[in-house]
C-alpha cells in the first residue's frame, strides 16, 4: 500500500514536472506554434554574447524530446534562433555579428539534438534575418515560420511589444517546435 502511494506521488511530481518544462512559452508562442502544426513548444535561454547551451537548456531540451518521444515517433524538430536583439523590423538589417550568434547558437542546439538526443530531422530558423521577396513569393518553410511568429507577437520587433516587464521577449533566446509523425 506505501510503496502504491509512493509510486503515485513520484508519478505525479514527474507530471508536474514535465508539464512545467513544456509551459515555458509564452502564449503568442504556443499560438504561433500550434498554428504552424506543432505538437509541442519549449523555449530556452541564452547568455549574453554566448552560443554555449547551459545545463538548464540541455534539461529543457532532454525534457521536451523525452516527452515528445512517449507520446510517439517525432517527425522534425523546428528551431527559431534569436541573437541578442528582437526580430529586426522591415527597414532594419541585422549586424553580421547578430547573424553569426544566431548561427552558431541554432548549430549549438541542432548538434545536441541530433548527436545526444537521435532526433534525425532538426531545421533552424536565424530569428536576426527576415525573409526575402523570393521567400515569400514562394511561401518557403523559412518565410512561413518567421512570419507566423511575427504575426502571432512571438517575434516581438521593438520593446513595447515584449510587454511591461519584457516577458515576451524573445533576445537571447531560442523556440524548439516538436513535429510528430
Amino acid at each position: 500500500m506505501k510503496s502504491t502511494k509512493l509510486f503515485v506521488i513520484c508519478l505525479t511530481l514527474l507530471s508536474l514536472v514535465s508539464i512545467k518544462a513544456l509551459a515555458a512559452v509564452d502564449s503568442e508562442t504556443e499560438t504561433a506554434s500550434k498554428a504552424l502544426g506543432a505538437k509541442m513548444a519549449s523555449e530556452i535561454s541564452f547568455d549574453e554574447g554566448q552560443a554555449t547551451l547551459s545545463d538548464g537548456a540541455k534539461e529543457e531540451i532532454r525534457s521536451l524530446v523525452q516527452t515528445a518521444k512517449e507520446g510517439g515517433k517525432i517527425d522534425e524538430l523546428k528551431v527559431a534562433v534569436w541573437a541578442d536583439r528582437e526580430y529586426p523590423t522591415k527597414d532594419t538589417k541585422a549586424s553580421k555579428s547578430d547573424i553569426a550568434l544566431a548561427k552558431k547558437r541554432a548549430d549549438a542546439i541542432k548538434s545536441f539534438i541530433k548527436d545526444e538526443m537521435k532526433v534525425g530531422s532538426v531545421n533552424t530558423y536565424n530569428m536576426t534575418e527576415r525573409p526575402n521577396a523570393l521567400q515569400k513569393f514562394l511561401r518557403t518553410p523559412e518565410s512561413k515560420v518567421k512570419t507566423t511568429l511575427e504575426t502571432s507577437g512571438a517575434a516581438p520587433r521593438t520593446s513595447s511589444e515584449t510587454g511591461v516587464f519584457g516577458q515576451k521577449a524573445k533576445a537571447s533566446r531560442a523556440v524548439i517546435m516538436v513535429y510528430m509523425e
